[in-house]
């Protein structure tokens, strides 16, 4: 005769959990918890007892308990301290709690996930940004991305960049494009370009028309300057320190159009981003009105894409990230050929 299932010795190399779980009566297509089961706990515990859960849930109080009681039961571990009072959650509750409310996000983040993948990339996409990035990065991206993602919604943010950083961070912005931002451990940085922060000046200058300018030959200019409190102003700050130049500008101000303007009327020179003095599909009111010249040591700023490390993205979001990778080798294959 054959020897039976509860005669034959388990194997050496098997644990003690390991049999436990293969003496579990199996049931097919069910979890020991099931994903309503989390749902009631989850709520039980936030509403503080069964009778206000019930309301949330819409089903009778013994319903309610029953869940409860079926889930403790395959924990094999008290959830809840009973009392007058209502239930609050023991010590495995609270554990079981935080998980479930991963599990919660991740299930969102899943249907979501499917529902757009048949549906296509749409929704807002919340984007954060300064004045330099948005206004002569940003539109053509935009406007590549609304074409190709017609059922996109991109909705951009102007604030200061370490604000913006915050509000990314306060979950309010989807993704940030910033100048040299500051570094955070829970957001992600990937740079999508450099360019080159350049030495201008108006065309009624004595330097207009050279092609080169050396350091010594700035003492005494006139300086217009972008705020030391923007990031790009603080670079420009310390690249001018390291040159050995102590400069008091005449004007200072956070806004790079503004300061580009005051250098087209003559009121001194300034470093400005490259794409804010390059010419856009417009034109401008300083074009050829303001000239650049190479001054060495070269400046460089970094253009960079701004994530949570984890990810908490749509479809959208992922589309606009994805164009927006493109977009910056674009920039940069173009000034390697320019």
């Amino acid at each position: 005769m054959m020897a039976s299932a509860k005669s034959e010795p388990p194997m050496a190399s098997e644990s003690a959990t390991g049999r436990e779980l293969r003496s579990r009566p199996e049931r097919a297509n069910e979890l020991p918890t099931t994903l309503y089961r989390l749902r009631c706990f989850q709520t039980v515990v936030e509403e503080g007892g069964i009778k206000r859960a019930t309301v949330r849930l819409h089903i009778t109080q013994p319903a309610l308990s029953y869940q409860i009681k079926q889930m403790e039961e395959e924990m094999g571990s008290q959830l809840f301290y009973r009392g007058p009072g209502g239930m609050r959650p023991t010590e495995a509750g609270r554990l079981l709690y935080r998980h479930a409310q991963e599990i919660g996000a991740q299930v969102r983040q899943a249907e979501r996930a499917v529902r757009e993948l048949s549906e296509g990339a749409k929704g807002e996409v919340r984007i954060g940004t300064v004045n330099s990035v948005g206004i002569y990065f940003l539109p053509r991206l935009l406007f590549a991305f609304r074409k190709r993602y017609p059922a996109a919604h991109p909705t951009v943010f102007y604030r200061e960049s370490d604000d913006i950083v915050s509000t990314l961070l306060a979950d309010q912005l989807d993704l940030a494009v910033l100048a040299d931002p500051r570094p955070e451990k829970r957001l992600r940085y990937e740079t999508l370009f450099e360019e080159r922060v350049a030495f201008v000046c108006g065309r009624t200058h004595p330097f207009f028309g050279r092609p080169t300018v050396k350091v010594d030959q700035l003492a005494d200019t006139r300086f217009v300057a972008l705020s030391a409190q923007t990031p790009t102003g603080a670079l420009i700050a310390g690249h001018l320190e390291r040159l050995g130049l102590a400069v008091d500008p005449v004007v200072e101000s956070e806004n790079v159009e503004t300061v580009k303007r005051m250098v087209a009327l003559g009121m001194g020179v300034a470093f400005l981003p490259a794409m804010v003095i390059e010419r856009d599909e417009t034109g401008s009111a300083c074009e050829g009105r303001l000239w650049s010249c190479a001054l060495d040591p070269p400046l460089l700023r970094r253009i960079v894409l701004v994530t949570w490390n984890e990810p908490r993205t749509s479809r959208a979001v992922d589309a606009f990230i994805d164009q927006a990778r493109g977009f910056g080798a674009a920039w940069r294959a173009e000034r390697r050929g320019a």
